[in-house]
């Protein structure tokens, strides 16, 4: 479950403010579902580290951002996760930059796995059954359990310890680091890490494997993935991935999950369009540089690219646009788009590279019917978005952008591109209240209010935004610390008003 990566220490900042840190406002509440291992840590708890970690992991710019990589990977996600019956948990799926062969589960349902991991994966089935073992760590309560065995301290040292080490893994601190963290958080060195027993391992492949069987993966994903590992782990030599070192590996734990997989019955699952794109365009963001992206793809299509599989000829066209060489990446992608004109992703790359090239209106033209087809869909969508700012269509970007966080779990980066549209348009009042929940959503509760009374400054606010805002600003002051709360705003004539 621990983490992974080679990034500085960040540590230390973190568990001061998670000794003071309110929760960032909204879906704090949720109920102690009555484990023993709630003594420790009840699912609420778990939740609000979660979410303290996952700041960190954003302001750490190791999150990726793309948006198709990332709604694939939410989305594969929650396929599994609806078969754990977690009814009253919202997981949440991501992908961390990072060449290095791990996922990990964060308290509180949120799951990452490396790009390194995404790339070495053969298919789908291997990467469903890494994010359906990481699953069933959260609904088995691998974590709160851990942490009762561990400690019999408070709560909050508890949970600070937890937080501490497994940020301190991803940070890639060392151990004397990590153990002067946790002595911050416990008071005392006792330990440098949580890892898993041997039975919750078990425990997670055992329901994990049942997870991928009735999301309808091939069960056989699971020890393909361990063989996968095996490997990578023979062609490095000494280096074991990260991986089996918080999930240790041996030959007993790859046939018992072979033995149950067959037991389950195998099947054969092709792996999605969706997957082989996004592996595609994973690698592309991968490389040191767009120019190298563009010769590793060129050694695989050999000259015919019309010849070469989808996914090669998508991640050739991405890796043309990023080198600026959008006009070579047109035809590539019409010709995909005439041949497959029911996939999203081809709508979306196809419009942005005619965008690139300055065929604006043949970029437009298709990014219009993508959006008709598939209204809502978060990448087509928000780069709908940024291409109708780029023509000088503000209104129609902020129509689109606002309907899509109406009705979607909505992220930093689209509550932010709103705000952008919004404020491109002339709306600040708007605008000023839509950066507020972006702080909000990072957790910046004081960078929040100072928006909202921007908002509420605004000379063209209108009655239902003053309500709004308002009330907004009276939840949020909840959840600061009583020293520094703001003090009550003085009635005021606003002059120039629209009502």
């Amino acid at each position: 479950m621990n983490m992974f990566s080679t990034r500085p220490l960040r540590l230390i900042g973190l568990l001061c403010c998670m000794l003071v840190l309110r929760p960032a406002v909204a879906q704090d509440a949720l109920p102690d579902i009555g484990y023993a291992a709630g003594s420790v840590l009840s699912q609420s708890d778990e939740q609000k580290i979660g979410r303290m970690i996952m700041r960190q992991l954003r302001a750490s710019g190791d999150l990726v951002t793309d948006p198709q990589i990332t709604e694939y990977i939410q989305s594969l996600g929650l396929r599994l996760s609806q078969h754990s019956h977690e009814g009253n948990l919202e997981f949440t799926f991501f992908a961390i930059d990072a060449p290095d062969l791990n996922a990990f589960a964060l308290p509180g349902g949120f799951i990452g796995v490396h790009t390194g991991l995404l790339l070495a994966t053969q298919t789908e089935s291997e990467l469903a059954a890494v994010l359906g073992h990481e699953v069933a760590h959260v609904s088995q309560r691998h974590l709160a359990r851990s942490a009762q065995a561990a400690s019999q301290n408070g709560l909050l040292s508890t949970a600070a310890m937890v937080a501490a080490i497994l940020v301190g893994s991803a940070a890639g601190a060392s151990g004397d680091a990590l153990q002067a963290a946790v002595a911050v958080a416990q008071g005392s060195a006792a330990q440098s890490r949580i890892n898993f027993t041997r039975a919750n391992e078990y425990e997670a492949d055992r329901v994990g494997i049942r997870f991928l069987a009735e999301a309808g993966f091939d069960p056989m994903g699971m020890p393909s993935f361990f063989e996968t590992m095996s490997r990578e782990t023979g062609i490095r030599g000494s280096h074991i991935p990260e991986f089996f070192r918080t999930h240790p590996v041996n030959s007993n734990r790859i046939a018992e999950s072979r033995e149950r997989a067959l037991a389950i019955g195998p099947r054969s699952v092709p792996s999605s369009l969706n997957y082989s794109l996004v592996k595609a365009r994973a690698e592309v963001l991968a490389q040191d540089s767009a120019l190298n992206a563009v010769k590793r793809f060129e050694t695989r299509i050999d000259g015919a690219p019309s010849e070469a599989p989808a996914a090669t000829q998508y991640g050739y066209a991405l890796a043309l646009m990023r080198a600026g060489e959008a006009e070579r990446a047109v035809p590539i992608m019409e010709r995909l788009l005439r041949n497959d004109e029911e996939h999203v992703a081809f709508y979306t790359q196809t419009a942005e590279v005619n965008m690139a090239a300055g065929n604006r209106e043949r970029g437009m033209e298709v990014f219009e019917k993508g959006y008709q087809l598939f209204p809502r869909n978060v990448p087509l969508t928000m780069a709908y978005a940024d291409a109708l700012m780029a023509v000088n269509n503000p209104e129609l970007a902020h129509e689109v952008t606002l309907d899509l966080v109406n009705n979607v779990t909505y992220n930093e980066d689209q509550i932010r591109l709103l705000a952008l549209a919004a404020s491109a348009e002339g709306d600040d009042a708007n605008a000023h209240y839509y950066m507020s929940e972006f702080h909000v959503l990072r957790g910046e509760l004081f960078m929040a209010v100072d928006q909202l009374r921007l908002a509420l400054a605004s000379p063209r606010i209108h009655d239902y935004q003053i309500a709004r805002a308002e009330a907004r600003l009276d939840q949020i002051k909840k959840y600061l610390p009583k020293r520094r709360r703001p003090q009550p705003r003085q009635t005021q004539q606003r002059q120039g008003r629209t009502r």
